[in-house]
């Protein structure tokens, strides 16, 4: 399923070949999307996105559509959320890119340092 998206309209994650990962400012991307991103197959991407909805880890947006499967309705598009969750249960050379990048991203801009005092916090208590 092909979305057509206007110039500067992107909601797609993407990796260059020099290794350099794009995420625009709003993330909506659809399970072929996402195991496009990854290079998995298309049913591996959706078992461990339906794992991930299961266990309530992430969701999808439901404001965009969704598909029925049996008795459940599952949405069409996928936020960053979800695409952060399924690069940290995938083995493939994009999602060790996405997931080097987000490590660098998080530790950059102070966040880990956030992380610990809130750990460091909760153990004191």
């Amino acid at each position: 399923m092909k979305r057509k998206l206007k110039i500067g309209d992107s909601q797609i994650i993407t990796i260059t070949d020099n290794g350099t990962v794009i995420v625009p400012g709003e993330t909506k991307m659809s399970i072929s999307e996402i195991a496009d991103l990854f290079g998995i197959y298309y049913l591996t991407a959706k078992r461990h996105i339906r794992a991930i909805e299961k266990a309530g880890i992430a969701r999808g947006d439901d404001s965009k559509g969704g598909s029925v499967e049996g008795l459940n309705v599952y949405p069409d598009y996928y936020g960053l959320e979800m695409v952060i969750a399924i690069a940290f249960r995938v083995r493939s050379a994009n999602a060790d890119i996405f997931r080097k990048w987000l490590v660098h991203r998080i530790t950059r801009h102070g966040l880990s340092q956030t992380i610990f005092l809130s750990l460091q916090n909760l153990m004191l208590n």
